[in-house]
């Protein structure tokens, strides 16, 4: 049962996380806020015509607490909390009959999310698909608050059931409308990927999504329309992408053949394979995926060969900031494939200090074979050290209760809340997967990114004074007896500070449609929809109108059959 408090300058308790995700503090949280009628169409504005509102969201985890909050949008000054109690992960929605709001007014929504956490000390598994045919080579997670997009789980899938181009996933994993966008001619789309693609993919400041075409030897970006453009042509097999920067300064790296290159896009559309930079050059292996820390130092996963399920060479770190091209011996450390197996997709948590790289964490997936269970998640203990260790954070016996092989092509990216979303396709399933927190609850806050604006009201007439009754006068509502609605009169002949309240038989207060407003004189009619303050209907009865102000009140009975 939802609950309605209107509670004018109350200042809000909860904490508001707008952290980046390595910021590990909150679970569950509310993304794909929309404000529409009751019908699914577009929010027309209006409150005064008794449809309401309904405000919708996606919840990627079981939350035991939903609060809602209405704000002014100018001043962030809060005029209602709806409290819609424990909900499950999913499309959840409350209706809002609009109290508290002024006619011509924009209103900020915001959603506080809230669980318990699953562990203080571990990773915790909460999300499992099952076998959903996935082909995913690459993922990347919207995490831009302001985004209308935040919340939303991008893929680049290459074949099977689900198609060939960019899949997306709502922020529980479930399928997206549309799902499979920037399609390629064999799915139904107008782009050719060739074979073995799209492959790895990166978000931009902006939420273009960039892929790598292997054998097509380019980076491709897609642009908010899902309409792809080739930016970068003319490499030799590209795979790992990683992008730095923002807006006008975003620099792409790119795994190609034996080397890593990197170029500056900036504004561009497009950019010259021979005008970029070669930063690191093996002889012996071949890089797939590639991650920078905050101080610019680059990590590697290197396989014998360009093949994407080739064997593994270790994970390697390098310092960029010297002679370029770095090359094999050149690395400050490096963990040897015995240790690593075949190491895929690497993520860093980037910590609170983005100027340094002490407090920054790196992750790697990994696929350990047959007869092996080392196959799994792991982490880095301290990328700082010349000889760093590495600990299993999540295992194949979590994931499939068994020795269960994990793709050589698994991939993963932090969501909002610090969760891992780890796309894993040798058995086909996605998983979340929360992160160790501290204390017994987490937390998190998201804005809508789009303002509510209440539109004027269309039940008010004004009339020339000398047309007026000459004193004050209210009106029999219309109809009475009513289901639901009704609309209550008054006429003014001067200006008056007024409010208009409902009551019950016993004098409680039911509901405030206007709170001490300034009228000047003329014709009054308000709409009642027989919502209480809480947007709860009445039930069947006998309630009183009554019009409020300094210098009188007056009161009438309407009855409300049902």
């Amino acid at each position: 049962m939802k609950k309605i408090f209107y509670s004018p300058g109350l200042f809000c308790l909860f904490l508001l996380f707008f952290a980046s995700p390595q910021n590990s503090f909150a679970n569950v949280f509310a993304s794909q806020i929309k404000i529409t009628n009751p019908d699914s169409t577009e929010f027309d504005g209006k409150f005064t015509d008794g449809s309401g509102a309904t405000i919708s969201f996606f919840l990627n985890d079981t939350a035991s607490s939903v609060l809602i909050f209405i704000k002014y949008a100018q001043s962030g000054s809060e005029i209602a909390q709806i409290d819609a109690g424990s909900l499950s992960r999913g499309l959840n929605s409350v209706e809002w009959d609009g109290s508290g709001t002024e006619e011509g007014k924009n209103y900020l929504i915001e959603i506080t999310a809230e669980q318990p956490n699953y562990s203080s000390t571990e990773w915790t598994l909460f999300y499992d698909s099952g076998d959903i045919n996935i082909y995913t080579r690459g993922v990347a997670v919207v995490t831009d608050r302001k985004s209308p997009d935040f919340g939303l789980i991008f893929t680049a899938n290459d074949g099977g059931p689900l198609g060939t181009g960019i899949a997306i996933y709502n922020p529980d994993g479930s399928f997206h409308d549309p799902f499979l966008v920037a399609a390629d001619l064999s799915s139904g789309g107008a782009f050719d990927y060739g074979t073995d693609a799209p492959l790895f993919t990166a978000i931009d400041s902006t939420g273009r999504l960039y892929v790598s075409l292997k054998d097509k030897g380019q980076i491709v970006r897609i642009d908010q329309n899902f309409s792809p453009e080739i930016l970068i042509d003319g490499l030799t097999l590209p795979k790992g992408i990683y992008l730095e920067g923002k807006d006008e300064t975003v620099t792409i790296y790119v795994a190609a053949d034996n080397k890593i290159l990197r170029g500056t896009i900036g504004t561009a559309n497009s950019l010259k394979a021979g005008s970029m930079e070669t930063v690191a050059k093996f002889t012996g292996f071949y890089p797939q995926q590639i991650i920078l820390d905050d101080d610019g130092y680059l990590y590697v996963t290197l396989r014998v060969s360009s093949d994407l399920g080739s064997d593994g060479k270790g994970i390697r770190k390098y310092d960029l900031s010297g002679t370029l091209p770095v090359t094999d011996d050149d690395a400050v450390w490096f963990l040897s494939e015995d240790r690593t197996f075949i190491a895929n997709d690497l993520l860093m948590d980037y910590g609170n200090n983005r100027s340094s790289s002490a407090d920054d964490i790196l992750y790697f997936c990994t696929r350990a074979g047959d007869g092996n269970n080392q196959d799994g998640i792991w982490r880095v203990t301290d990328i700082t050290s010349f000889f760093p260790d590495i600990v299993r954070i999540m295992t194949e016996e979590t994931f499939y209760r068994g020795d269960e092989n994990v793709n050589a092509r698994a991939t993963m990216d932090f969501d909002a809340a610090g969760n891992i979303i780890f796309m894993e396709n040798a058995n086909e399933h996605v998983f979340f997967l929360a992160p160790p927190a501290e204390g017994q609850i987490n937390h998190f806050t998201t804005r809508a990114p789009d303002t509510l604006h209440v539109a004027a009201p269309t039940l008010v007439q004004e009339k020339q004074k000398g047309n007026l009754p000459a004193s004050f006068q209210l009106k029999q509502n219309f109809p009475n007896p009513f289901n639901p609605n009704t609309v209550i009169f008054f006429n003014l002949t001067t200006t008056e500070k007024l409010s208009l309240k409902i009551y019950d038989v016993n004098g409680k207060l039911i509901k405030t449609l206007v709170e001490s407003r300034n009228f000047t004189p003329g014709e009054y009619s308000f709409l009642w929809h027989g919502l209480d303050a809480s947007g709860r209907k009445v039930p069947s009865g006998s309630y009183f109108y009554s019009v409020e102000g300094n210098r009188f009140r007056e009161s009438r009975k309407m009855t409300l059959l049902k």
